[in-house]
């Protein structure tokens, strides 16, 4: 029959912005806010089961994530329930635990500590060997724990405007936005934010700072980098070294979910270059700039309506 694997929203989640296991949040991929995977009660008391016997399916592999959360508890208590569902069929040779492994891109920020969530899930998968006799194997999507923090986000800043009076604020206006960095306006990320002189001469960096919201360039209220730490509706201001226009901003973190992420050609902004520096300090270009004809090269032209 047709290999296949199940995936299993396993009734609890990890959301690296919600302390929550069961309640919504944009980061949280588990439990009965979320709709990834097919519910707990319907694999082990409902059709799934049927369904593999009526159609001659062979589950290899169960699969589970969670969310970006790394509470090693919730872990263990994840990878308890999955091999609970591997169980089921004697075909199952894998268990996919997802990824999710919290990536601190701020300082003071955790960062999952693998050894303390790994040593109870080996526990129970050598557990569920020895009273099985089956040893699966264990599977893992550990991309933005390995990337985050390998790229940034590098831009200008094109404009500086004040507003004054109860709410005020100073707004630095990049030339990037969310259509180079999602996770901010998508669900309050934090990302670390620097400051450098236009110049390029360390000599110009100086010493004076400044409280700032920093915006990006889309006609678009929710393009902004600096949402309020908890309250991702609410804007932040963040403490950095007094900018001019023509200023470089580095926004570090952006290695995962914000090239693939992104809003690319909203408001005709073209997709951005990338830069890849290899071991020997050496950048190279491994995308182009897009150009103007490549954002409309696939509309057409209707005949009679213009």
């Amino acid at each position: 029959g047709q290999v296949i694997g199940v995936r299993v929203n396993p009734g609890v989640g990890s959301g690296g912005f919600s302390a929550s296991t069961t309640g919504f949040s944009k980061t949280n991929v588990g439990g009965p806010s979320s709709s990834f995977g097919i519910w707990h009660e319907l694999v082990t008391d409902g059709p799934v089961i049927e369904m593999v016997e009526k159609y001659g399916l062979v589950v290899e592999r169960i699969h589970t994530h969670i969310g970006s959360g790394s509470d090693p508890a919730i872990w263990q208590q994840v990878a308890s329930k999955s091999l609970s569902f591997c169980q089921i069929w004697d075909t199952v040779t894998a268990c996919n635990l997802g990824g999710g492994y919290k990536v601190g891109r701020n300082p003071g920020e955790p960062t999952t500590d693998l050894q303390e969530i790994g040593a109870p899930v080996t526990q129970v998968f050598e557990d569920f060997a020895q009273e099985t006799g089956r040893k699966l194997r264990l599977e893992i999507e550990p991309g933005t724990y390995l990337v985050a923090n390998a790229g940034a986000l590098v831009c200008t800043v094109q404009d500086k405007v004040v507003t004054t009076g109860e709410g005020g604020h100073t707004f630095l206006k990049l030339d990037a936005g969310m259509t180079d960095v999602l996770r901010p306006s998508l669900y309050g990320a934090i990302h670390p934010i620097t400051i450098l002189p236009g110049s390029g001469k360390s000599d110009d960096v100086g010493t004076d700072s400044e409280s700032v919201v920093v915006v990006g360039h889309c006609c678009e209220s929710g393009d902004f980098m600096t949402p309020l730490p908890g309250e991702p509706e609410s804007l932040g201001e963040r403490e950095l070294r007094t900018a001019a226009i023509g200023d470089i901003c580095v926004m570090d973190g952006s290695g995962a979910y914000c090239s693939g992420m992104s809003t690319k050609n909203y408001n005709s902004f073209p997709e951005a270059p990338e830069v890849l520096v290899g071991g020997d300090g050496q950048p190279h270009v491994i995308r182009t700039r897009q150009s103007l004809e490549q954002i409309y090269q696939n509309e057409e032209k209707v005949n009679g309506l213009w």
